[in-house]
């Protein structure tokens, strides 16, 4: 009997009609009981998928991408992405590039120019050491007065030094040019590495594949060097070898213009007499003054 009882208040708990608060559909809601403000934001994911992909529609979201990351809106399309990517590797790659060169073609130098072994060594000692001192400097330069334009005066300054080289007549054309060619190669790696932190600002596998291909340039620089220029050494002469550098970076650089995008750090529409009063008021002089005198003296008094 008792169970007779639960069972009807069972019965007639759940066919109880519902009451009037709840018969009628909220405003929020269609006749399904789907909540209005869902669909909405179904229909707006539904358009950006359409628009930009799941990456797009991942980041309004907050899911997880499933493609590589959205292409940062710095770049047109894909093909100027990639073509900067291989710019910034290529920068990156510009000093080693010419050691890899230089280890090749140092005895057929030294032979030609009657250089001592202490001379030959300075061939590729020389760019090295100021590329290393003053790469703060120029990182701060490019910062204050374009990173873009620094970039293109680097990369034309080296084709056109590189040129020099292939005609030096004594050791000490050979050193002193060398040493100015390290400080080019010094002007456009910071710039680089500052136009892909800005542009790749959102961390996503996109960004992660730039960076690794980046972080490449520097050892394949040193392989592609030694290789391509070895080869130009045995079909002519050394000469040849930094012609044929000159000629691959100034290619480089009338892409430049193209694809490298202008990402810098201050602000776009400020005209470049106000940049360069503002350099002269900003940069460390002192400081960058210091840094060279410093790497200049720990080198001499270890050699």
């Amino acid at each position: 009997m008792g169970d007779d009882s639960v069972e009807k208040e069972f019965v007639v708990e759940t066919t109880q009609p519902p009451s009037s608060g709840s018969s009628q559909t909220s405003p929020e809601s269609d006749s399904a009981g789907t909540p209005t403000a869902t669909m909405a934001e179904a229909a707006r994911t539904g358009k950006e998928l359409e628009a930009g992909g799941p990456d797009v529609a991942a980041s309004k979201t907050g899911l997880p991408s499933a493609g590589n990351g959205p292409r940062p809106a710095y770049f047109k399309n894909t093909f100027q992405e990639v073509a900067f990517v291989s710019q910034a590797t290529i920068a990156t790659a510009t000093n080693s590039f010419f050691a890899g060169a230089v280890s090749i073609v140092t005895a057929s130098i030294g032979r030609d120019l009657g250089m001592t072994q202490g001379q030959i060594t300075w061939i590729s000692a020389a760019s090295a050491l100021t590329a290393g001192a003053f790469q703060l400097g120029l990182g701060q330069m490019a910062d204050l007065l374009g990173r873009k334009m620094i970039f293109i005066v680097g990369m034309g300054s080296f084709s056109a030094l590189t040129l020099l080289v292939a005609f030096a007549q004594n050791p000490f054309w050979m050193d002193i040019v060398c040493g100015v060619l390290g400080i080019s190669s010094a002007m456009v790696v910071p710039p680089a590495i500052g136009i892909m932190g800005a542009a790749y600002d959102v961390p996503s596998k996109r960004k992660n594949l730039a960076f690794s291909a980046f972080s490449a340039g520097n050892p394949l620089g040193f392989v592609f060097g030694s290789i391509m220029c070895g080869i130009a050494t045995k079909l002519f002469n050394w000469r040849a070898a930094f012609i044929f550098l000159a000629i691959v970076w100034t290619i480089f650089t009338v892409l430049a213009f193209w694809t490298v995008p202008k990402v810098e750090a201050y602000d776009t529409s400020q005209p470049f007499r106000v940049r360069l009063r503002t350099f002269f008021k900003v940069f460390d002089l002192l400081g960058t003054v210091l840094t060279v005198l410093g790497c200049g003296l720990v080198t001499a008094s270890i050699t």
